[in-house]
């Protein structure tokens, strides 16, 4: 009975060190997947080699680089170009102030653009009277320095012809030719022009104005 009895109680705790043994070596096995060690403390083993510092700073630092060299290549690859209002793409354009004033009126061409010979005079026009004023279209003409002449084209100009006292007006004249290849330079007349207190003689030149090449 004794004997039963002693073999009962080593077959249990046979059967509790194999389960006590077997959830050890599922941990072992846990700890080297996770942790790449197996054992505790001083009797673990290491299984597979971190990353070194070294090794982590270049790779953040090339990921870095890579950054910055894309948004830098992005905003190199970025452009735009202005093209002034009114103009043509293949337009030359040149702005400034030509101007001149007989009495009470001022006239001032402030750019001018040539696009393949045809020419474009923006002019702002200033009435300091206290009556109205009219500059036809039909009466302006130009010189340039070949002593060619041209009109205005009264289809292609936009103005308004009339300025009311004490006041201005804008807008651009085409010349009804193409301007010579050697011609740099011209002058515009306003002749004709209409009104109580228009300057005397009725005509007011701008000289002097260059064309863009």
């Amino acid at each position: 009975m004794d004997d039963e009895t002693h073999r009962k109680k080593s077959s249990a705790v046979l059967k509790i060190s194999l389960v006590v043994l077997g959830v050890l070596v599922l941990l072992g096995v846990i700890q080297a997947v996770t942790a790449g060690t197996v054992g505790v403390g001083a009797l673990s083993v290491t299984l597979r080699e971190p990353p070194s510092p070294s090794a982590s700073a270049s790779s953040s630092s090339s990921t870095s680089d890579e950054t910055v060299g894309s948004l830098d290549g992005a905003v190199g690859t970025t452009s735009q170009v202005d093209v002034p209002s009114g103009a043509d793409a293949s337009a030359k354009v040149l702005t400034g102030s030509w101007k001149q004033a007989r009495g009470l009126l001022t006239v001032e061409v402030t750019k001018v653009e040539n696009a393949g010979g045809r020419v474009k005079v923006f002019v702002t026009a200033v009435n300091a009277g206290n009556a109205k004023m009219d500059l036809p279209v039909a009466s302006v003409t130009a010189v340039d320095d070949a002593q060619r002449e041209y009109g205005a084209s009264a289809s292609a100009s936009r103005w308004p012809v009339s300025i009311a006292k004490n006041s201005s007006i804008n807008g651009y004249l085409e010349l009804d030719q193409r301007v010579g290849a050697d011609s740099t330079a011209f002058s515009l007349t306003f002749a004709g022009i209409i009104g109580r207190l228009a300057p005397t003689g009725g005509a007011v030149t701008v000289t002097g104005i260059p064309i863009p090449a």
